[in-house]
């Protein structure tokens, strides 16, 4: 394993623009300009070697260690939290004790209630069929990364976890994006099988033991929002669905609508089959997709690299 750093990235003061009215954003995302400062790079990423990561929806590069990034199953799959390298090695698996697992779609990883923590968010949000009264999310350290092996088991103690529980204010929603904003600590929910996909907050502080409802924030000019992710340093978005990533830089002091609310740039994407998944590395100098399954092989992980 390789030492673990202690990144030390100042963070911004929080927002000064309010998101109080809903904002219908009406630009066209077609022929939109790609960034072209990320390329593919061969030095990052390699087919996964964890042999139960099989429907992988999500993904999170760890601050405690950026060479391991966190991945899970969706529904249908036990309450486990995967491990794995940049190249996919396999650093085995958490269970989260006491943790409901519905259907997991998205993680991310930033900060929570105690300052100088890293929090991860596990969200327990999708809703194929739009049924369910509330969602889930569980927020808990990170776990120590200092041990992992190939086919390790580690408990997360039930007493670490949290679990956030929220509604929504227009009834049940399918949803596999879940992203938090590092200066404000607010969770963003963009749903997937609206008409267009949808914006929803959960402010901080949120507060386990009690349901509550979220905001209603925007309504993106696309659908099927499949993962997102906003960077360490709060400067940069990415949303994706079935075959783009969607790319916004936010100004300091930037609301994150606000930002959403600017025309787009794609980031370079090789399209894989049912890809899910999305995660800037903490430094944004690369970034990490990864794919629910190919066939009957394992999926490769791939990653990204910014060149200028």
């Amino acid at each position: 394993m390789p030492v673990i750093p202690t990144p030390d990235t100042p963070i911004p003061e929080e927002p000064t623009e309010q998101e109080d009215t809903f904002v219908v954003i009406t630009y066209s995302v077609d022929d939109l300009e790609m960034a072209t400062y990320f390329e593919h790079s061969g030095l990052l990423g390699g087919v996964i070697q964890s042999p139960t990561l099989v429907e992988a929806s999500g993904l999170a590069v760890s601050r405690q260690n950026p060479s391991i990034l966190y991945s899970h199953n969706d529904s249908g799959h036990p309450n486990w939290l995967y491990a794995l390298g940049i190249n996919g090695e396999n650093y085995g698996h958490f269970i989260l004790e006491g943790a409901g697992s519905r259907d997991y779609e998205d993680i991310c990883v930033g900060p929570g209630p105690v300052d100088g923590v890293n929090y991860v968010y596990l969200g327990d949000i999708g809703d194929n069929h739009a049924q369910f009264n509330f969602i889930v999310i569980y927020r808990f350290p990170e776990p120590d990364l200092s041990q992992l092996t190939a086919d390790g088991t580690y408990i997360i103690p039930e007493n670490q976890i949290e679990r956030i529980e929220l509604t929504y204010p227009d009834g049940a929603r399918d949803a596999e994006t879940l992203m938090i904003d590092p200066w404000t600590k607010d969770l963003y929910i963009v749903t997937k099988r609206d008409e267009f996909s949808t914006v929803y907050r959960s402010k901080f502080p949120q507060q386990p033991g009690f349901r509550k409802e979220l905001e209603k924030l925007a309504q993106l000019p696309f659908n099927w929002a499949l993962g997102g992710d906003i960077s360490l340093d709060g400067e940069m978005i990415g949303i994706k669905d079935d075959t783009r990533i969607f790319y916004w830089e936010r100004n300091l002091g930037e609301s994150v609508v606000t930002a959403l609310s600017r025309k787009p740039k794609t980031l370079p994407y090789i399209v894989e089959p049912q890809g899910e998944s999305f995660a800037w590395s903490p430094n944004g100098n690369r970034y990490f997709t990864l794919s629910e399954k190919t066939g009957v092989n394992p999926p490769p992980l791939y990653g990204y690299q910014r060149i200028d």
